[in-house]
């Protein structure tokens, strides 16, 4: 009895590997893992606008209670132009907070991308959902190219719909399908993975089309974001390793490629776009030193989130405590410990060489900015690659275990890796798939708790709204954007003074000032550093000019960031045109105003007075 039921458990289990191996090579399988993805990512249509949604929405439909501070416009993802005299009036406005860098540079090429959102709203413009369904229709087109490009080079076979399939529920998709201002990731990865499978035709086919196409779908990637570039890397692995034309022929090949990311960065550069002064970006051709130290940290990091867990997001939570490089450190050995595992079980093959190439390659563009799974967009092709094989050596009896004679333990260790990633890649990732989509930014409810939505009335437009502390000082600068957008009123000025970092001590010392020191300093987060890279340091002394507030930086901390600052406003601080508010530790408070002399502390349980 006992002898049939296992043959049946045997059989049914063989039943079931049958029928998925039926899918992972079915013919259609493009267009069923792109139906999965779409059923995963339809939380998405329920997202709303999130953070720089509203600047986009500001910029296409434009608002006369911004008219004089935002000009309506295509060019959606310029956000800082490096010029001062237009920052200061963004500055002054309160979009920017008060420690902005004065030739703050933070812009974008993205025309192909900015027509996609033009689109969104010239046609259905009060219809968030709408604009999301039009990203989850790239998501779904993205998976399509995907697998194509996974059976391209790898056959028909069940071990490339396994990668196919691992790339289409993969969580690393929900921010750019969910986040309407990221969709360029994945309009550009489209058009990348659609220049690599030309190119492969090309060369391994002679399909001549594919010289011309390939290059003009590398640019329209490239137009459509930087991410673009890691594309590039595929091509760049190609030639290396499945290119059979002789080296000098191989090289030739890449010449038009090259050619078109030289000429797309120059008049990219000559147009203005660019970062400078930016916190967590990095430009590699302008600070070469600066990038290579940040791509030894965030490598480790990127692998290990592609790989395994925790989201390489993780990379900015450690560095609110300074614990950036121990994270680094700690990613590099696990990262080490699994490729230990791992790659000596790899096939040693051409298809090997390309995937791991172009998976490593294309790391290298995306840390010109802070980790972020994300970004992971190519680096994800030659990972889930690459996964895919090892799992099949590992379970489908290919042998690798065995022909080397694997001692046991190592025997249980890869299998136990193996069965982590199947948990990770296979059960946690579409859950994360779907949350991702839905929250990009994180759950809605805390998005609006860190947002201003006290109720104002139209008084306000005549007045500065003072918000002496913020959770995320970037966050709330929406708040002009939304309120206009919104039909609400919109301050005449806001002032965001301080980040919330408890206990903030803020005295009083005469009738037109206020003295804030926030625990830690000032630029503490590395959100508050978008606004201004610690490579350029405020000095004591320091003034900023504003229309109706003059700040001075009355204090540094060790490390050179200011500790101290003063605001000196030009009329007291009770009068009408000012209007007061704070972060109580929990939401928006009115800000009760201390007595000339006094000294209060903002703790995360409200304020207190001073012992």
């Amino acid at each position: 009895m006992a002898s049939r039921e296992s043959r049946g458990e045997r059989t049914d289990r063989t039943g079931e590997s049958s029928r998925l191996l039926r899918y992972l090579t079915h013919r259609r399988l493009p267009l069923m893992l792109a139906t999965v993805g779409v059923l995963l990512a339809l939380p998405s249509l329920w997202g709303g606008w999130v953070a720089d949604d509203h600047f986009h929405r500001l910029k296409l439909v434009g608002s006369p209670a911004l008219a004089a501070s935002a000009t309506p416009s295509l060019d959606l993802f310029t956000f800082a132009s490096g010029d001062p005299e237009q920052n200061h009036r963004l500055i002054d406005k309160g979009f920017w907070p008060w420690w902005s860098l004065q030739d703050l540079r933070a812009a974008f090429w993205r025309p192909i991308t900015a027509l996609t959102h033009w689109v969104d709203y010239r046609f259905w413009p009060e219809s968030p959902a709408w604009m999301h369904a039009q990203s989850i229709a790239w998501f779904a087109l993205l998976i399509v190219v995907a697998t194509m490009l996974f059976r391209r080079i790898m056959g028909a076979t069940w071990i490339a719909g396994l990668a196919a399939l691992f790339y289409a529920i993969d969580d690393a998709r929900g921010m750019p399908v969910g986040f309407l201002a990221n969709r360029n990731a994945l309009i550009a990865g489209v058009f990348g993975m659609l220049a690599i499978l030309a190119h492969d035709r090309w060369r391994r086919d002679g399909w001549k089309s594919g010289a011309v196409l390939g290059p003009g779908l590398l640019l329209a990637s490239l137009l459509s974001a930087e991410a673009g570039v890691g594309a590039l890397a595929y091509l760049v692995a190609h030639a290396l390793f499945l290119d059979r034309a002789r080296g000098r022929r191989r090289v030739a090949a890449l010449l038009p490629y090259a050619a078109v990311v030289t000429g797309w960065r120059m008049v990219w550069s000559h147009l203005g776009y660019g970062v400078m002064g930016i916190g967590l970006y990095v430009d590699p051709l302008r600070e070469p030193l600066k990038y290579l130290a940040s791509a030894a940290k965030q490598v480790p990091v990127l692998l290990l989130g592609q790989w395994a867990l925790p989201p390489s997001e993780t990379y900015v939570v450690a560095a609110e405590f300074g614990a950036a490089l121990v994270l680094s450190f700690v990613a590099l050995g696990l990262v080490g410990a699994m490729a230990a595992v791992v790659i000596p079980m790899l096939r040693r093959n051409r298809q090997t060489g390309f995937w791991g190439s172009g998976m490593i390659l294309s790391l290298l563009p995306i840390c010109a900015t802070f980790p972020a799974d994300r970004m992971t967009l190519f680096v994800g092709l030659g990972a889930f690659a690459l996964l895919a094989q090892w799992l099949a050596d590992v379970y489908a009896g290919h042998g690798a275990l065995e022909a080397d004679g694997a001692r046991p333990r190592r025997r249980f260790g890869a299998r136990a890796l193996a069965a982590f990633f199947v948990v990770v890649h296979g059960g946690l990732a579409p859950i994360g798939l779907a949350m991702r989509s839905a929250m990009p930014a994180g759950p809605r409810s805390w998005l609006e708790s860190i947002s201003i939505h006290v109720p104002l009335d139209v008084e306000v437009e005549e007045q500065s709204l003072v918000v002496v502390t913020a959770p995320l000082v970037m966050g709330a600068g929406y708040l002009p954007i939304r309120n206009a957008l919104d039909g609400l009123p919109v301050p005449a000025h806001t002032r965001i003074l301080a980040p919330h970092q408890a206990p903030v001590l803020v005295q009083r010392p005469d009738a037109h000032t206020l003295t804030i020191r926030p625990t830690g300093g000032f630029l503490k987060s590395p959100w508050d550093q978008l606004a201004r890279s610690l490579d350029y340091p405020m000095s004591l002394g320091q003034r900023v000019h504003l229309t109706d507030v003059v700040i001075e930086i009355t204090g540094l901390t060790a490390d050179n960031r200011p500790a101290e600052a003063t605001f000196h406003f030009a009329a007291p601080l009770e009068d009408p045109s000012l209007r007061w508010l704070y972060w109580d530790g929990d939401t928006y408070a009115p800000f009760p105003l201390p007595a000339i002399g006094e000294t209060v502390v903002l703790t995360n349980n409200g304020l207190e007075p001073m012992d």
